[in-house]
């Protein structure tokens, strides 16, 4: 597996932010690092798999990788995303990351930001990404204040408010709620009707953001929580399968192949 370092990213042993964009991201092998990364997905989508179990990237996505977290992109379809590094232990101790990003301990943690606040963050992306690649101390304590004004913006700017969304947050509003809701019965119509967004519009724009049908991206979900189960329970492959939304073991394990391209006893065989 590749090791990536910080040697490789940061222009100096001084320097604890960096940011590399891809515009647009290829796939990438399995790979882990000894820094810390937030990714923010500007448009396109992919699979983006963490620790074995893939999510879905799409606009205004954004995710935290831990440094113990094993991470690959693939399948991406003009995917354009930011990646920023940085060396928890470098940074001033008078800003406090733990208020605003998940702790080191607890792995990988994503969330959607409101398409305000991505405007935002692209502004403050591209000075960071101007400043931190210089190497002078006035460009250091720059990168600095830009990385925790990031960080604040990120935060802040996470969908919480749904009642006065645009479009594309609506969409956005749409993944997440079936992010949530996986295990119910659900269907493009009722969501359509939960979001009061017309059918054929939502449609539309759900496989523009995913790349997916609502059913397919549904089936995904599932068997990505199907996958986190298999992986970290020893509960039975049937149990499972009533536990993601199905109600037959036989259906779950095709649509679970279908996504993961292995069958669950391929996963975890003594289940």
């Amino acid at each position: 597996m590749i090791h990536l370092k910080p040697n490789d990213f940061f222009h100096s042993s001084n320097s604890f932010v960096t940011t590399e964009l891809r515009t647009p991201q290829e796939d990438f092998p399995e790979h882990y690092h000894s820094f810390e990364e937030i990714i923010i997905v500007a448009k396109g989508n992919g699979l983006h798999a963490v620790n074995d179990v893939p999510t879905c990237l799409s606009k205004n996505y954004v995710c935290f990788v831990a440094q113990q977290d094993r991470h690959l992109f693939e399948n991406v379809n003009d995917l354009f995303l930011s990646n920023v590094l940085f060396i928890r232990d470098k940074l001033e101790p008078s800003f406090s990351l733990t208020q605003f990003l998940p702790c080191t301990l607890s792995g990988s943690v994503d969330w959607f930001i409101e398409d305000e606040a991505a405007h935002r963050v692209h502004v403050i992306i591209e000075h960071l990404n101007t400043e931190s690649h210089v190497n002078t101390l006035a460009s250091a304590a720059m990168t600095e204040l830009l990385f925790q004004q990031l960080v604040v913006e990120l935060w802040r700017g996470r969908i919480v408010d749904t009642s006065s969304l645009s479009l594309s947050d609506k969409v956005t509003q749409t993944i997440m709620y079936v992010n949530k809701n996986y295990k119910e019965k659900l269907s493009i119509e009722r969501v359509a009707e939960h979001i009061k967004v017309p059918i054929r519009t939502l449609t539309r724009e759900f496989k523009r953001a995913t790349g997916m049908s609502f059913n397919h991206y549904l089936h995904f979900v599932r068997a990505q929580h199907a996958m986190q189960l298999l992986l970290n329970s020893e509960s039975s492959i049937t149990k499972i399968a009533f536990e993601v939304g199905y109600s037959d073991s036989n259906y779950f394990s095709t649509k679970f192949k279908q996504v993961m391209k292995k069958a669950p006893r391929q996963v975890r065989p003594l289940c």
